[in-house]
């Protein structure tokens, strides 16, 4: 499978469909990668029936992309400092920089305008791919992701107690700590209608696994964001048609998230899904297709 490459860094990434159709791509969230919970296969297949050129890829740091193992681990306790200071962090990579990865890997497929799909963190990073490269981005799908505020801001912010849940998956652990403990991850945030599927998660996640566990990089990808500019303000500047979809039942992101994004960004649609959590449940996959397809005007 290809690799494109921005600088410095390789970028893993699939394609499926037909090639001249509109290229979707997709951008999974922390510490996710291809083959993960985040945009299985499964719902690839929808996106390609409904007649888009599917991309999936790795997000730096994680799965086949490149590794920033050797800048080590950033002290949390000195970006926290930073941030209340009003500094910004030093870290080893920010949101923009993976932000213009999503450009690069279009520029290796030759695709001069894209449409994207960001879950959790990975919806703060198509925000971030449209407001640098308004002229390559058509349409923008945000998926249970953040407001993009940073203290200061008069958006929501991260609650400290789920930042911490977060900062725990960087912790070593090994596999047979690792599966369980991830399961039951998924399983607290789920929401509260659909139905848990643990026998598919497990899968999923012992897959994952296999593939590549990079701990750290999950740590560092968690705290690129405190290095970037403010993504609350930024997207203001957002002129493209916006989808954002968010749970009802979100307990990483509370839905007030969801609202404040859209109202936030000039040309953007809210669909609050009632129960659902930090999730793209499988039940909403179908809908979910049909809504971006009306978006980027295939349906």
């Amino acid at each position: 499978m290809p690799l494109a490459r921005n600088g410095e860094v390789d970028l893993y990434y699939e394609v499926q469909g037909e090639p001249e159709a509109p290229v979707l791509i997709l951008v999974s969230g922390l510490a996710e990668q291809i083959g993960s919970v985040e945009f299985p296969e499964e719902q690839a297949q929808l996106f390609i029936e409904a007649g888009f050129r599917v991309v999936r890829m790795d997000c730096r740091d994680a799965g086949r992309s490149t590794s920033f193992d050797a800048t080590g681990r950033p002290d949390l306790d000195d970006i926290l400092n930073a941030l209340a200071a009003g500094e910004v962090p030093v870290v080893p990579y920010t949101h923009l920089g993976m932000a213009d990865d999503l450009i690069a890997v279009a520029d290796d497929m030759g695709a001069s305008r894209i449409h994207l799909v960001g879950a959790s963190a990975g919806g703060l990073l198509v925000r971030w791919a449209a407001i640098r490269h308004p002229q390559r981005v058509e349409t923008v799908t945000v998926v249970m992701s953040g407001s993009g505020a940073m203290p200061g801001d008069d958006g929501p912010q991260l609650d400290p107690d789920v930042l911490a849940v977060l900062v725990g998956l960087g912790d070593h652990r090994t596999e047979q700590d690792y599966v369980p403990y991830i399961v039951e991850l998924w399983r607290d945030q789920w929401g509260t209608t659909f139905a848990f599927d643990e026998t598919w998660i497990t899968e999923r996640v012992t897959e994952a696994f296999g593939r590549s566990y990079r701990p750290d990089g999950a740590y560092r990808q968690l705290l690129s964001a405190t290095g970037a500019p403010g993504l609350w303000d930024a997207q203001r500047s957002i002129e493209h048609p916006v989808l954002v979809v968010h749970g009802s039942a979100d307990p990483i992101f509370a839905p007030d998230h969801a609202l404040a994004t859209a109202a936030q960004i000039p040309n953007a649609d809210l669909w609050l899904v009632e129960g659902m959590g930090h999730s793209m449940h499988t039940e909403i996959w179908p809908e979910l297709t049909r809504r971006i397809s009306v978006l980027t005007e295939l349906d």
